[in-house]
């Protein structure tokens, strides 16, 4: 073998190795730490939904698909391997589910059979030019078995390389998984932040800790409030799903259903409240803002009055000295104006009242059941009395009083 020949033939092998290192460095490179937001995107978008025809999990809005992607990232925050999460869903769901294939076994193939039809046409040109050169200079011909059986070595080692670490996709594991920022004192930032500052400060934990349901459902009934109802409604769901046992989250989605007017759902998280351990806040809250006796209201004006009570005895359950309660129970009840039930209404109204003498709504309400059903107008007028004298009036109530008669609309101030 002439020394041309040889140099020639080892500054071939050369460029062969450095353009595959070069493939498979790139490819298994230290990547860039990823948030955990980052790893439950990435997931959810690398498996099918269950049940859709060509959505992933991430682009599915189907009840299974939050499901699995509300315990996809549950595991990430609690350190789960990707390799462990996809191992769990293959399991539970079948190979079918998972978009990317296993980097062992026959299915390897899927990512060294690219390689090696590559490198084989690699070899094809680099044999070609040489013949080529041969030809051209009157050389021999280079030994065609030599340079394909070390291509192929260098091919199949990229191959294998290039299968185990897209195939498990494990590049990220080391890099993810941990909180290194304080979720706590982001989440106490936003407690005191304008409106926008706190939806990118709730962003910001989620990015960290994507089950964070304190920062779900604040982050939700932020965009909500704000007018960006879809995604607010999507983050109290989320939140629901990670946690159905957190209060704040029920309350907000309570209050948003009842606005969307979906009486029954707003029900049905004041329920599940109801059996919750809530902080007093919460009942100071659902109490100041009368949630409960409104969402009772549209159930009863759309029909649902045994589901209105239903709502008001869980309260009562939950606050038997409920004045305010037992006051609304007695007004849904005589608003029938059936005999019995307007009977034990005005029980219910007495009750109210024998709990807190000065409750505006069970007056105003008693006051006008005396006077408009009962036909006991002295009675009325005492009721009347007292919440005239009284320092605060809701101004429903009044309206409600000067509808019936039984207080004087109040002159309008001039210009």
């Amino acid at each position: 073998m002439r020394i041309g020949d040889r140099s020639l033939r080892l500054t071939w092998l050369l460029v062969v190795v450095v353009v595959v290192g070069s493939l498979v460095g790139s490819e298994l490179a230290e990547r860039p730490p990823l948030t955990n937001a980052d790893r439950v995107h990435d997931l959810a978008g690398d498996f099918a939904c269950p049940v859709c025809q060509g959505q992933s999990l991430g682009e599915s809005d189907v009840p299974i698909a939050r499901t699995i992607r509300t315990t996809i990232r549950t595991m990430v925050d609690r350190g789960r391997t990707d390799a462990e999460i996809r191992s769990m869903l293959v399991a539970r769901f079948g190979e079918n589910i998972d978009y990317t294939p296993r980097g062992d076994g026959l299915v390897g193939l899927v990512w060294v059979l690219p390689v090696l039809v590559g490198g084989t046409a690699m070899a094809g040109v680099v044999l070609s030019i040489r013949r080529w050169q041969g030809r051209s200079t009157g050389g021999s011909a280079p030994g065609r078995p030599v340079v394909l059986g070390i291509v192929a070595v260098v091919v199949v080692l990229a191959g294998v390389l290039v299968a185990r670490s897209a195939g498990e996709r494990l590049a990220g594991d080391t890099l993810s998984g941990d909180i290194r920022s304080s979720t706590r004192t982001l989440l106490a930032d936003a407690g005191v932040a304008s409106p926008d500052e706190a939806i990118s400060l709730y962003s910001r934990v989620l990015e960290i800790q994507p089950s964070n349901v304190e920062a779900l459902a604040y982050r939700g009934w932020s965009r909500w409030r704000a007018g960006d109802e879809a995604h607010g409604r999507s983050d109290l769901d989320e939140a629901v799903a990670v946690d159905p046992t957190y209060p704040d989250v029920r309350v907000f989605r309570a209050s948003q259903r009842h606005a969307d007017g979906d009486h029954a759902g707003a029900a049905e998280d004041l329920v599940a409240l109801d059996g919750l351990m809530a902080p007093p806040i919460v009942g100071d809250l659902l109490e100041a803002s009368r949630l409960r006796q409104r969402i009772a209201t549209g159930l009863a004006a759309s029909g649902d009055l045994l589901v209105a009570l239903e709502l008001l005895d869980s309260g009562l359950g939950a606050r038997p000295d409920a004045a305010d309660l037992l006051a609304e129970r007695g007004w849904l009840l005589v608003a029938t104006r059936s005999p019995e039930l307007v009977g034990r209404g005005l029980v219910n109204l007495d009750e109210a009242l024998a709990l807190d003498p000065l409750d505006p709504y069970g007056l105003a309400y008693r006051a006008v059941v005396l006077a408009t059903v009962a036909d006991r107008p002295g009675d009325a007028a005492v009721d009347l009395a007292r919440f005239a004298g009284l320092t605060v009036q809701p101004a429903d109530l009044v309206d409600l009083l000067v509808v019936v008669g039984l207080l004087e609309p109040q002159p309008e101030d001039g210009p």
